[in-house]
């Protein structure tokens, strides 16, 4: 029996358990598209608590459920984190991270965007539910081993790249919901007016 049919169950599925890979790519793109380092700083962020949250499953040993989908839990290896040991749940730790950052931001700028808060929690727990009981990718224990860590991350990433932009006094951006509305920035210095795009 096929994972995923032509119907609209299918599509959500088919968002939900990609949710990772499709929002790094739109975090990317949208970088590009703004011509800011926004979605690379979001990015080495995820690569560090990827790489981080590989070393911790080897050490907690945590084993995956007999009825798990090796095939659907696992994409893109064939062995290791998600084949021989579970926990932390590697998508719930890359969305965790993912939801903290963004959240962080938000609420450090007072600037919510309730919107992207809502689907980032419904996209959370849609990924959880059918990787849970669709899939038996893991337990609900490294959920929430996967969750904590990348809450954890989340906001020590967020931190240092706040602290990074408070020492350059808002001449760089590096963190999403700021106030800079365009991407000129501009002072005065010694009577010279000085704008550069950044």
């Amino acid at each position: 029996m096929a994972l995923l049919k032509f119907s609209p169950m299918a599509y959500i599925k088919y968002f939900a358990l990609n949710a990772p890979m499709i929002l790094a790519a739109f975090v990317i793109f949208a970088s590009a598209f703004n011509k800011d380092i926004k979605g690379l700083i979001f990015m080495a962020g995820a690569v560090i608590i990827m790489f981080i949250g590989q070393f911790i499953s080897s050490s907690l040993g945590r084993t995956p459920p007999k009825n798990i989908d090796l095939a659907a839990c696992n994409m893109f290896s064939s062995s290791g984190w998600g084949f021989e040991w579970s926990a932390p749940a590697p998508n719930a730790l890359f969305l965790a991270y993912a939801a903290t950052y963004f959240i962080a931001a938000m609420a450090f700028h007072q600037n919510f965007n309730w919107a992207l808060l809502g689907m980032l929690i419904v996209i959370m727990a849609t990924n959880a539910g059918f990787r849970l009981k669709l899939l038996h990718c893991g337990t609900s224990i490294d959920l929430l081993f996967g969750w904590t860590f990348g809450i954890i991350w989340g906001i020590l990433w967020y931190g240092c790249m706040a602290m990074i932009e408070a020492q350059h006094d808002g001449a760089i951006s590096l963190t999403y919901f700021g106030d800079d509305s365009s991407g000129d920035k501009c002072k005065l210095t010694k009577k010279k007016f000085k704008c550069r795009n950044i």
